[in-house]
This record gives C-alpha cells, structure tokens and sequence, in this order.
C-alpha cells in the first residue's frame, strides 16, 4: 500500500512529462519496491517480462509474448503521441492496449490504471479509480473490448461520476 501512495506522489511530481517506457519501469521498480517479487528473477522488477502472462484466470486475455513488449510499447507511445486532443475515450484505448501488452512481471493492472490517473489529471478530464466491487466489470470490459469497447468506457464513466461525486462532497466538508 505505501508503494501504491509513492507510485501516485510519482505520478504527481511527473504530471507534465511525456511517458515513455523508462517511466513505465520507473512505476514498476516504485509499485514492487521492498517486496518479495523484488527478489524473485521471474517478475523482473526493474525491466519488462521475461516469462510470459495473462490477465486472468477464468477469463484468460493473451498478453504480448516477452519478446514483443517492446517493439508493442513503442507502437502504443507512437501512436499516443500522434493524437491531437486526447479524450477519455483515448486514454481508454490506450489502458486497453497497454493491458493486452501486460509488459510486467506482476503489477500490469495498477501501473495501467495510474497511467490513466496521470492522463486523466495532464488532460483536464475528471480522474477516476477502479473500485474492488467493480473490478469484474472492468475485466469483462478488457475482455471484450474489441467486440464492444461501450462496456469499458461506460464501466470506466460510471467510476468516474462516483469519484467525482466523492471529490465534491470531500469539498464541501466543514
């Protein structure tokens, strides 16, 4: 959990700056810093996959075989970079995406969401957190992306009016 609230200060102190893989991996080594897969060669903390994954253990999602993930990340940050406006609707694309790469040992799902926090904040559009309960529509919505990407994006607003509703309501405490 305190890798978690370093990993979002991170985010913070680097809002402005473009992302790139180095600061894909600078989010890995701070999420998995000081733990058990820290130690174990097979999550490769520091650097990208190097044993193949999915998400998933009901309803599996292929991931990008190790030997891809970098080839695929440069593809993904290429074409982020060529949008001109960038829309909620982007940065879910981009989450979805970045997901079927799954480029980590472990800890793919929580840097991929604080992308989309920082992009979110970077854009001026209301962030938003994936909340335990929701999780199965969240993974049902990457799941079924490509055949219905309006699960995602709506699971996606529906967690944002909820932590807009939070922030307001933060706001108005006396």
């Amino acid at each position: 959990m305190k890798n978690h609230f370093r990993l979002f200060d991170y985010c913070l102190d680097i809002i402005d700056e473009p992302l790139s893989k180095d600061m894909m991996i600078e989010m890995n080594k701070i999420l998995k810093r000081n733990t058990t897969d820290e130690e174990n060669p097979r999550y490769h903390v520091g650097g990208f996959k190097i044993v193949p994954n999915k998400i998933g253990l009901i309803h599996v999602i292929n991931t990008s075989a190790p030997e891809d993930v970098e080839n695929a990340l440069d593809e993904l940050l290429k074409w982020y970079q060529s949008l001109n406006k960038i829309t909620l609707e982007d940065i879910i694309e981009f989450h979805y995406r970045f997901e079927r790469i799954h480029p980590f040992g472990d800890g793919n799902g929580r840097i991929g969401r604080m992308i989309m926090f920082k992009k979110c904040l970077k854009n001026n559009i209301m962030p938003f957190i994936v909340l335990d309960d929701d999780k199965p529509y969240y993974r049902r919505g990457l799941k079924n992306y490509k055949e219905d990407k309006m699960f995602l994006i709506d699971t996606m607003k529906q967690e944002q009016d909820l932590y807009e509703s939070v922030t307001k309501e933060m706001l108005n405490f006396e």
